[in-house]
């Protein structure tokens, strides 16, 4: 395939979206020059529409070309991920919820040694099930988190 027939020799990458991709030498795929992900370009059967898959990660990312921009090829994937969102989100909320509850409801009385622990226990819960939830995201969306940091000591 040839990359530089149907567009410029780089465009954005829908990764970081501050990258650019661009083919890579001696080899039949594309990199993004900030967060570094590598990316194949397949074709549909027709030959009329061109798409970027994600080639590193787990996941099956894939964008297509509308001429100007990559945009999101998969309804399905979507569809998915607003769900994924919020079974995420309720990941998060509703232990928390139980926990605080539970130090409001049954809380110690305020010259016991722990009388901290309950509050401490469901702050733990926010965090702990927060830190999954990134790290979930991170894994499944393989977001550059490291570049965006150097980044920040660049300039």
């Amino acid at each position: 395939m040839d990359y530089s027939s149907s567009r410029s020799p780089s465009s954005a990458c829908p990764v970081c979206l501050r990258g650019a991709i661009a083919p890579m030498p001696m080899m039949e795929s594309l990199a993004c020059n900030f967060c570094s992900h590598i990316f194949l370009l397949e074709q549909s059967e027709d030959r009329r529409q061109q798409f970027l898959r994600m080639a590193d990660t787990i996941s099956t990312l894939r964008w297509a070309w509308t001429g100007k921009r990559w945009e999101n090829a998969n309804a399905v994937q979507v569809y998915t991920s607003r769900w994924l969102s919020i079974l995420g989100i309720l990941l998060v909320i509703i232990p928390t919820a139980i926990t605080s509850c539970a130090a409001y409801y049954f809380a110690p009385e305020p010259n016991v040694p722990l009388a901290w622990f309950p509050k401490f226990w469901a702050i733990a819960t926010f965090c702990g099930h927060l830190l999954v939830l990134m790290s979930i995201v991170r894994d499944y969306t393989a977001f550059p988190i490291r570049a965006y940091w150097r980044s920040l000591f660049r300039s």
